[in-house]
């Protein structure tokens, strides 16, 4: 069996399991909306809306929260940060399993902070020739509520796409993505529930 029959018997078993936990949807209890559109070489434009019940001070902390970038991804995920000399607020150096995808991903970026309501990170080197994440935050109508923004620009190696059918590669980008939205949600609850102070 070849290396792209795996890849397909992968992406069925795991269409299963999806259609038994259907995708989430911009609702109360599942508040995010994803737009993914692919274009020629594994270009993906992405961009995303989340409401977070949390300030934006909460939730810009979880994002750039360097040191604990590990609780926003897989298991395995790996990073080593080294200060910025200059025109950015720290490079970090990372390799990203794929819960999706049976294959890591190094990158080394750097980040760019303009607090409190917003962040990038740029591509210096690794498995993609394109690489930029902007996310914006804004407070909403709502009392507590953000509304966070991400835009982001995304282009593997040929080395990678050459061994990804692109249903697979879109699928994989969104499964992945809806795992992060979880995670950050995830640790801005946790956040919210250690500022409250506790009685003596």
């Amino acid at each position: 069996m070849n290396h792209r029959s795996i890849l397909y018997l992968f992406f069925l078993f795991y269409l299963m399991f999806s259609l038994l936990n259907p995708d989430r949807a911009y609702t109360e209890e599942y508040p995010y909306a994803l737009d993914i559109k692919l274009q020629k070489h594994g270009v993906a434009n992405i961009h995303a809306q989340l409401k977070i019940q949390a300030p934006p001070s909460l939730v810009y902390h979880v994002l750039t929260d360097y040191e604990h970038w590990s609780t926003l991804f897989p298991e395995g995920f790996q990073i080593h940060l080294s200060p910025c000399s200059k025109d950015c607020t720290i490079m970090a150096d990372m390799l990203i399993p794929h819960t999706f995808i049976p294959w890591d991903t190094h990158l080394r970026v750097k980040s760019i902070e303009s607090p409190p309501l917003s962040f990038e990170l740029h591509l210096l080197e690794g498995d993609y020739v394109q690489y930029h994440l902007r996310w914006k935050l804004a407070p909403t109508e709502i009392p507590g509520q953000t509304q966070a923004v991400m835009d982001f620009l995304l282009q593997p190696k040929s080395s990678i796409m050459n061994l990804t059918p692109d249903f697979l590669y879109e699928w994989a980008l969104r499964k992945g993505l809806e795992d992060h939205f979880n995670k950050i949600q995830e640790q801005v609850t946790v956040g919210l529930r250690d500022s409250v102070p506790t009685n003596p």
